[in-house]
């Protein structure tokens, strides 16, 4: 089973580029990301490499393994990464218009991005807002695109408490 196989060797890089990572070698875990994306679909390296990479290594932070530091670095390579795939994603194709965007005093951009991007490759017109957005904001933004769906990220319980003011303000 050829998906099998790539599902192993997905697992492989994943664990490569966590090691790249955690060693703040930025030119091993680009190697890492090339060679996924050289054998696999973006979606696939996106949630097989990135996502749970990412996952991984904030579960090592969270047992006292890995260093903020490393997560944070982490972090910024599969941003960035991210960022340059839904820049290079082809123009919209389907006439809704899908806003994105993190809940007030929501910071962590990593799943937002990566929904947006996937929507993207699927032929949405997604407005992505990123961190942090005041509730009052993602209504009059909402308005003013006519989004045909808003989708609010809260990843923390803290950012969680505001998402029933913005679903209110919308």
């Amino acid at each position: 089973n050829a998906n099998s196989a790539t599902d192993s060797t997905l697992d492989t890089i994943r664990t490569e580029w966590i090691a790249a990572c955690l060693n703040f070698s930025e030119a091993h875990a680009e190697q890492a990301l090339n060679k996924a994306f050289s054998i696999s679909p973006v979606e696939s390296v996106c949630t097989e490499v990135l996502q749970k990479g990412m996952s991984e290594i904030g579960a090592l932070w969270y047992e006292n393994r890995a260093s903020v530091q490393q997560e944070h670095f982490a972090s910024g390579l599969a941003m960035r990464r991210l960022d340059a795939l839904l820049s290079a994603s082809p123009a919209p194709t389907r006439p809704q218009t899908i806003l994105v965007g993190c809940a007030p005093d929501e910071w962590h951009t990593f799943t937002p991005l990566l929904l947006s991007l996937l929507l993207r490759r699927r032929g949405m017109n997604v407005i992505y807002l990123g961190a942090n957005v005041p509730a009052d904001r993602f209504a009059e933004t909402a308005l003013k695109v006519k989004a045909d769906l808003v989708i609010l990220v809260a990843q923390t319980l803290n950012s969680a408490a505001h998402l029933q003011r913005t679903a209110l303000a919308l």
